[in-house]
């Protein structure tokens, strides 16, 4: 695709870049992001409202209609620039990535929402008849849907370099697990601020490939706002049962409701960790003021909305960035934590009647556990004196 011809072009070019060039640079991957984000998914509505087919015979059985296949995949010759461009049926493509293959399905997810859907998680009765322009559009919003999440895996693979965050994740879940020997004991709480001048996590032994040292402060926040607009339209696109059942009435993509949960997820989750490396990094240390408000903007929001959240699989999907925020946060020195704790605090508390997974509590519980030497709530312990 474009976005990975891109991505390889920079990755593998962009320690020669001008200032200019990476001006021109982000420019254009802001402009691929305006124009991808499928506005046309809130606000879609049929032709004619009451015209229906015949409703379900039997529960369970799903309608078919001839233009579903033509959605299952989109062809490698897809154009981004022409989003709303026809496909024929017998496009069986994907579109290409240098760590991973991605098509339509991993862009418009169909999991059954546990509280919304209805006979089994097949489509509903009372189908209704989509008409050709209909068909055309909904081809060019799948399209858009995977350039936003092509583009999201783009700014994570160019900041971070391919398979960072992934790692990041990865050791996060076995911090959470106590398999790692890092168990964010109080050894791992710095006096000063967690500094780090490499890796996503603040590994300072691991070698910084991705681009982050070439982009400028004011760059690397531009990512953030986009990341932050392409979040919030999936979160309100996933949050809009009534439009999204419209839409699978009408067959937009297969058997069950529509959602763009890996846009939501993924484009947080990159943002949190632009937000988080800026907010470690001494070189930046002008920006910190301006990131640390950003940052706790963007987890109150985040937070308050995992909080709202109804399907217990939605909250499942969000496992990982709160592993990755509450981790960041545990790390922090104690004058920053006191800050950020202050502030989900009482969200935190909430969360915690949910029925969370069992690394999750483990690292809820550390960050309460952190509370009380921070706050003075108890005395730290003190280290035993060495024997003589």
């Amino acid at each position: 695709s474009g976005t990975n011809c891109l991505e390889n072009l920079v990755i593998s070019n962009g320690n020669k870049f001008s200032a200019d060039a990476w001006d021109q640079t982000c420019s254009c991957m802001l402009d691929i992001f305006n124009s991808t984000i499928p506005h046309k998914l809130l606000t879609w509505q049929p032709d004619n409202q009451n015209e229906t087919t015949s409703p379900v015979k039997q529960e369970g059985t799903p309608h078919t209609d001839v233009h579903d296949e033509s959605f299952s995949e989109l062809g490698n010759n897809t154009s981004p620039t022409h989003p709303a461009a026809p496909i024929s049926s017998g496009a069986t493509g994907r579109i290409g990535r240098a760590d991973s293959v991605t098509s339509v399905q991993s862009a418009i997810s169909q999991e059954p929402d546990s509280h919304h859907t209805s006979h089994g998680g097949q489509r509903p009765q009372g189908i209704i008849r989509k008409s050709a322009s209909d068909t055309q559009l909904f081809q060019g919003l799948l399209i858009r849907c995977v350039v936003q999440l092509e583009l999201i895996q783009t700014i994570d693979n160019i900041v971070f370099f391919p398979a960072t965050s992934r790692r990041e994740d990865a050791e996060n879940l076995a911090v959470a697990q106590g398999t790692d020997a890092d168990t964010l004991s109080e050894s791992s709480y710095p006096g000063d601020h967690n500094s780090t001048t490499s890796g996503v996590g603040g590994n300072s032994g691991v070698e910084d490939q991705g681009m982050y040292q070439h982009l400028t402060c004011g760059q690397l926040l531009m990512f953030v706002d986009c990341l932050m607009q392409s979040h919030r339209f999936a979160k309100s696109f996933n949050s809009n049962h009534e439009q999204r059942n419209l839409l699978w009435k009408a067959g937009f993509k297969g058997k069950a409701k529509p959602n763009l949960l890996k846009q939501e997820t993924q484009s947080l989750a990159c943002l949190f960790r632009i937000l988080f490396r800026l907010y470690d990094d001494p070189a930046r240390k002008d920006s910190w003021p301006e990131v640390e408000q950003k940052l706790l903007g963007v987890c109150q929001e985040a937070l308050e909305y995992f909080l709202s959240l109804q399907s217990e699989s939605h909250r499942e999907a969000w496992a990982s960035l709160l592993l990755l925020l509450l981790i960041r946060v545990i790390r922090m020195s104690d004058q920053r934590f006191k800050v950020h704790a202050s502030a989900y605090y009482h969200l935190l508390c909430e969360a915690i009647v949910f029925p969370l997974k069992p690394e999750i509590v483990s690292t809820l519980r550390k960050f309460f556990l952190r509370l009380g030497p921070v706050f003075s709530i108890i005395q730290p312990k003190a280290s035993p004196s060495p024997q003589t």
